[in-house]
Parts: structure tokens; sequence; C-alpha cells
């Protein structure tokens, strides 16, 4: 990607057993409107549940903030299980000093080792939003955006018919299956604007 001085990034974080290139729509719609998006990998494909370790997070952080690319305003994007990575992962940015505008929810859950509830009280001053598909097995039937909006009313916004998978861009057999889902290119490209709506407020 092309990256300036003071070009906002957007840390795009994927979700349990998936990989950057999942996210490579989304990146590219981040570039299209001037934001540099880094997508870092999470974890080994062999062994997924190292996204849930705090030890091997604060590894991939310092290597992002090592990267020398964080010059302007941050907003970080975490898909499902990259909501908790993402929560961690924020908070040791705070930690580092780099200028954090906001974290987005995408249809997220919280970690068995409960990242986002550690996190949550270090994220007091970081904007929040949550754009959350409707109650499925893959959102832990809508527990974090209920969580969130508890904590902070006004945050959620669920996108009507939308799947858990949805900000992929992609038909995906997996989350059919393992999800429900039954969204199609409507519903994706709704989940999109949202995420991106939400970045553009934070970054403004």
């Amino acid at each position: 990607f092309r990256h300036g001085a003071s070009m906002p990034t957007v840390i795009a974080l994927h979700g349990f057993t998936r990989q950057p290139r999942h996210l490579a729509a989304f990146s590219e719609a981040c570039q299209q409107r001037g934001w540099a998006c880094l997508r870092p990998a999470l974890a080994p494909s062999l062994l997924p549940v190292l996204m849930n370790s705090r030890r091997h997070l604060d590894r991939v952080t310092q290597r992002i903030v090592d990267s020398g690319r964080l010059e302007g305003g941050v907003v970080v994007v975490g898909h499902s299980a990259g909501a908790a990575a993402g929560s961690w992962i924020t908070t040791r940015l705070l930690e580092s000093h780099v200028d954090v505008r906001g974290l987005v929810y995408v249809d997220g859950n919280d970690s068995p080792n409960h990242l986002i509830e550690k996190s949550w009280a270090a994220l007091a001053d970081v904007p929040i939003a949550a754009v959350m598909a409707p109650d499925s097995p893959c959102n832990r039937n809508g527990k974090l955006g209920r969580l969130v909006e508890a904590r902070r009313p006004g945050c959620v916004e669920v996108i009507e018919r939308a799947g858990h998978g949805d900000l992929e861009m992609a038909d995906s057999h997996v989350y059919r299956w393992a999800c429900r889902d039954s969204s199609g290119p409507p519903e994706w490209r709704a989940v999109q604007e949202a995420v991106l709506g939400s970045v553009t407020r934070f970054l403004s």
C-alpha cells in the first residue's frame, strides 16, 4: 500500500482460523479512501489458538509498532475473534503512545480467556463501535453486542439479514455451515459500509 507521513492507518484483524488474505477486499476499500491498511497475521494456520495468547499478541503488537507505519491516526478493526485480539492489541498500542482513534468490532465475540473483559478498563477513553449481524451461533447469539450496548449505549449497529462472515465480501461454505449465514452481496456491502463509516467518524 501507499503510505504517507500522516496517512491514517486501519489495523484489520481477521477471525479464528482465518488469515490476512480474507480481509483483502476490506483493505482495498480502506486504501480507496486514502487510508493505509495493515493486516497482521494473528496466528499460524496450524495453531490458531495463539490469537488468544496475550504474550503472542504482545509480540504481534510490537511488530506493528516497530514497522514505523503508524504515523497518523489509527483505528483497529477486529472481525469475529479478531475483536478480542483487537481489544488487547489496542491496549498495547496505547501503552506505546500510538494515536489510537477508535476500535471497531465486526460481529465480534470475546475469547475463551476474556481478552475483551480484561482490556475494557484500559479502553475507557477509546471510542468503540460494534457492527453486528443478527444473533447467530458464531456471534454467541449477540452477546458482545449486548455487552457493548449496556456499557456504551448507542455504539452498536445491527445490520439486518447480515451474516457473520460478511466483512470478507465473499461466499464462504464455512460461514454458511457453521454460522448459518444466508447473506449475499447487498448485506456484504452494508456491513463494509457500516464499518468504513465508523472508521471515518473516528478519524474525523
